[in-house]
């Protein structure tokens, strides 16, 4: 085999095998990851009853059993979460109320942007709209 066409498969191998690394490296880390990151309706709760059924061995009855009281305990959290949202937002807009009087123009200059860099990373966290006013998918 000519010195060329070898280095040339040498290097599509590397290429190959780096690609390959790559996928798997993105796929473990979605395993156990990727539903904080990518939250979906009802993802948390079938991680969890794939594990239940899995270390379990439930039954198919338990398995209908199981996911019902998953679904419904999902359900309450939302409907608690809606109820607190707004709490925690007042809550937290005072907090930064009260942090921008204690600065200078300067320092409120580079809190605001601060404050961006969070909203960013909640809107990353959270897969939705965040503000740094605190109100997370919704208009002002």
């Amino acid at each position: 085999m000519k010195p060329r066409v070898k280095g040339a498969l040498l290097l599509l191998l590397a290429f190959g095998l780096g690609v390959g690394a790559g996928v798997a490296g993105y796929a473990c880390y979605q395993a156990r990851f990727g539903w904080r990151h990518a939250p979906q309706e009802g993802r948390f709760q079938q991680i969890v009853l794939a594990r239940l059924t899995k270390e379990l061995d439930l039954r198919p009855e338990q398995r209908q059993q199981v996911e019902s009281v998953l679904k419904e305990t999902g359900q309450e959290f939302a409907r608690l979460r809606e109820e607190i949202a707004p709490r925690y937002r007042d809550i937290r807009t005072r907090a930064r109320d009260r942090i921008r009087a204690a600065l200078d123009a300067g320092q409120q200059a580079k809190f605001d942007v601060l404050e961006k860099e969070w909203a960013r990373r909640a809107e990353r966290w959270h897969g939705r709209d965040a503000r740094p006013g605190g109100d997370e998918g919704k208009a002002r």
